[in-house]
């Protein structure tokens, strides 16, 4: 009974590991191997592999979710989207996104206050931060695809 009241709490936490703030950075993916991502999140906690030229790997964690499509030549599409408990949390986790985006040549584009353009060749990224008025939480969601030129 103690091994598995055990194997449960490790289960449940390897579900709420995967997933932590500074994964908003999901746009560091594209154009590279899905192993790469195995490498970094574990095993995801599903995967659609119907598909060749689009598997897709989702991972879900207490604070957000991730999904990673990818082809034969890597990663083309990412998405991440993360909770947070208040706007001040939100926007911190917002501007440390843009700043590294910045220190890795990223284009940023203000839109408006809470939708940003942020591009460099081979990768295009839509951030968005809102109130989600069910939860009364704070979201940062990110996404991303690569792009030709």
């Amino acid at each position: 009974m103690k091994t598995i009241i055990t194997s449960a709490i490790c289960f449940i936490c390897l579900l709420t590991v995967p997933v932590s703030a500074q994964d908003l950075n999901v746009h560091n993916y594209i154009n590279k191997n899905k192993s790469e991502v195995t490498k970094k999140y574990g095993k995801p906690v599903h995967q659609d592999v119907s598909n060749p030229e689009m598997i897709c790997m989702f991972y879900k964690g207490s604070s957000g979710s991730m999904i990673f499509v990818s082809d034969k030549e890597g990663i083309y599409q990412s998405e991440a989207q993360l909770s947070y408990s208040s706007e001040s949390e939100a926007r911190r986790a917002l501007d440390t996104f843009i700043k590294n985006s910045v220190a890795e040549s990223f284009a940023v584009d203000s839109v408006t206050t809470s939708d940003f353009k942020v591009e460099k060749p081979g990768v295009k990224v839509d951030l968005q931060i809102y109130e989600n008025k069910l939860s009364k939480k704070f979201e940062v969601k990110v996404k991303a695809h690569r792009t030709t030129y």
